[in-house]
Parts: C-alpha cells; structure tokens; sequence
C-alpha cells in the first residue's frame, strides 16, 4: 500500500510575535539552522515516501508565503483551504483532495509542519512503525510523547494497557491541564503529551469522518464538485469549527498510540526557547546580535542585524526585536502577546499598527 504523508501548516503562531506575522507565520521561521521549520519537515517526510506522495494542506492566505519561502515544492500538492476551520476540516479537504488525486486507497501520516524534531532516525523509525501497526490492524496510530515537565499547553493522551514493548491501546484523549493535573498526570506515569501526529489509512478516515461528522463529510463533497470561489467560501463558513481531536479521535475505540524516544517540542512560545538553545553562564538565551551584561535568566532575540542590543542589569525578561518592533514582557507571561495582538486588531487608537500584524 502507497505511503502518503500529509503535512498541517495553517497555524500562526501568534505566541511568537513578531517574529511569526501574518504573511510570514511560524512554519517559516528559521529557528535552528538555515532552514525553516517546515523545510526540516518536508525533509523528514522525504526520508518516510517519494516526494510525489508528500502533501500540504494551508490557508489560502498563506498563497504568498509558500511560493516566497518554499518554491521548490510541488505546487500541486499544497492543497489550499478557503479560510480556516480547525484541524477537522483541514484533514477532511486534505484527504479528499489526496484520494482524488492518487485515485486509491493509502496509508497517510499526518504531520504537523512546526514542531522541533532531534533524534530523527528514531523519529522516521517511529512513523514507519506507526505505518506498519496501521496496516497490520486496521487501526489509528497516533504519537505520544514522554512527558518530562508537567506542561499545561499540551493535550494528553491516557494509555490503557501495554500491549507491547512501547505500543500501548488509548484510554482516552485529555484537554490542556491546569498546572496541578499536569503535575498529577506526570507523576501518574500514563499520560503522554499528543503530538498531534498520527497514521491510518485514508478509506479508514473517510469512513469514520462520514459516519460521526456526516454534515462535515457531505459538504466538502459539495464543495470539490464547484469551481466559483465565493460558493466554496460560502459553504465553508457553514462547516462545524472543530478539532480533528474532538470531532473523531475522542469518540474512536480503536486508538493504539506509540510512545515516542524521540526529542521532541512544540514551540509554542519564546519561553520554548530555553529547551532548544544553549543558555550563558547567566542562564540567558541569547540569539542575535545582543550584548547582555550582569544580566541573569533572559530570553532575548535579535533577528535584525543593523540593530545592536545592549542590556545591563535586568532579569526574567523576555525581549524580541524583529522588523520593526521590540516586544517586552516577563518571561513565562506568553499568553500576554496574545492580548497586545488583540489589542492592535480592536483598539481605535492602535489601528495604524494592524500592518505589523
């Protein structure tokens, strides 16, 4: 059977303002090397099938980006959704448009585009076992985590029994936790961080996304079969905004979840940042052209080479200078760039500053 990957790339990624804007979101930021987040992705789904079988699904907003920053790729295998309607509907269109190109059936990973990934060969080996347990069984494969800190901005996965080696049946899918669950689901010890990776075969999504979001089902139907723009938009904004977690995998009985090696992170935020750099002898992320003196537990970013920035005497501070703006707040206070945002999109008297968006 065809092994077909299909890469999630639809997000923002607002936590990482300014560096992430509207025209140039998260999956293109160059966060370890010279390539950018989904490069490294597209890289990895190279080593799992050919490249003809490898698949993005976006927004149509993001048009622009993919051909500024990934003009190599197969144009006709990003599939483009109207405006967005979370991850059911973006997998939904994405299967659909991939059977109606490959004409048969096929195992599909689904991979997000923005996650840091090390330890690859035990990462491809991860996926290729997750292909070979959906094809032997009929079920869906999803990846699960080791958690090592108790996260509150990660979904988890229970485990029920183990059936063996690191294989284990799912119990059930668990939302983002306050702080004293995640430390309970830590110390538990069967609880897994959701990846939001997972593999099965496309007849098989199809077959549970018609049977328990039949409404969803039959109006991408429609909407393949129309060519008018504004028809399809229309019919999207009538399609249910809902997670791919919620809309199917919580309500399946069949979940088996691989219990992952592999390092693994989210990037969620710049407070991410202290898991994947290196810090000073003060404890400070430092990137860019920055000079920190008597300054102690800092996340500071600099991806503007005509600016210098000098810091002396602060701590717990976390400061990006990109473009044309400098943003500064306290360090784990992430959810604060999503207010300012909020802030320049409905207040009259920051209007000027929706171009920085």
């Amino acid at each position: 059977m065809k092994k077909v990957v299909l890469i999630m790339a639809g997000g923002i990624g607002e936590r990482l303002w300014p560096l992430s804007r509207e025209n140039k979101p998260k999956q293109f930021l160059k966060i370890i090397d010279n390539k950018s987040l989904i490069e490294h992705t597209i890289d990895r789904a190279l080593k799992i099938t050919s490249k003809e079988n490898i698949f993005i699904i976006t927004g149509r907003r993001y048009k622009e980006a993919f051909n500024k920053y990934i003009p190599s790729f197969n144009k006709e295998n990003i599939i483009y959704e109207p405006i967005g309607r979370d991850t059911a509907a973006a997998i939904t269109l994405g299967i659909l448009s991939i059977r109606e190109k490959i004409k048969e059936d096929a195992v599909i990973s689904i991979l997000p585009s923005d996650p840091i990934i090390k330890d690859e060969d035990i990462f491809i080996k991860t996926i290729n076992d997750s292909i070979n347990i959906s094809k032997e069984t009929d079920n869906i494969v999803t990846i699960g985590i080791n958690p090592n800190r108790p996260e509150t901005g990660y979904g988890y996965i229970k485990l029920k029994d183990n059936i063996k080696d690191n294989i284990y049946n799912v119990d059930r899918f668990v939302e983002k936790p306050n702080y004293e669950n995640a430390c309970r689901f830590l110390e538990d010890g069967h609880y897994l961080w959701n990846s939001g990776m997972f593999t099965w075969t496309i007849n098989n999504i199809l077959n549970s996304i018609k049977k328990l979001m039949p409404d969803t089902y039959d109006k991408f139907i429609e909407t393949l079969k129309i060519k008018e723009e504004n028809k399809k938009i229309e019919i999207f904004n009538t399609i249910n905004k809902i997670s791919f977690d919620f809309g199917i995998m919580e309500k399946l009985d069949n979940i088996i979840c691989l219990k992952s090696s592999f390092f693994w992170d989210d990037l969620g935020a710049f407070s991410a940042l202290g898991r994947i750099y290196d810090k000073d002898d003060n404890n400070n992320v430092v990137i860019g052209n920055v000079y920190a003196k008597e300054a102690c537990s800092n996340i500071i970013i600099n991806d503007d080479n005509k600016t210098f920035i000098a810091v002396d005497g602060i701590n717990d501070i976390t400061i990006v200078k990109s473009n044309d703006v400098i943003l500064i707040y306290p360090n784990n206070k992430d959810s604060k760039i999503k207010d300012i945002l909020k802030d320049i999109r409905e207040k009259d008297e920051l209007k000027d500053k929706r171009n920085l968006l």
